[in-house]
């Protein structure tokens, strides 16, 4: 079975390219708890559909990059 990870680097460089600098910030705009924030963008967890949609909207993701983005295959659980 496949296994899929977040690409939080590319995660964390699209919240700069959009000014904001802090999981609180993004917390705000997106309406994901900050918890939950701080757990995918420390890699913990893969983020709920909810939440990615939330994150694409807010990052103004296209949709190829968020594919790219949110489902990496994570190769040392593949």
């Amino acid at each position: 079975m496949r296994r899929y990870k977040t690409d939080v680097v590319e995660l964390r460089k699209m919240m700069a390219e959009k000014g904001i600098n802090t999981i609180l910030e993004l917390s705000k705009k997106s309406g994901i708890n900050r918890n939950t924030l701080g757990k995918i963008l420390d890699g913990s967890i893969q983020p709920s559909s909810d939440a990615m949609d939330r994150l694409v909207y807010t990052l103004e993701i296209q949709p190829e990059k968020a594919g790219r983005i949110f489902f990496m295959v994570d190769l040392r659980n593949a």
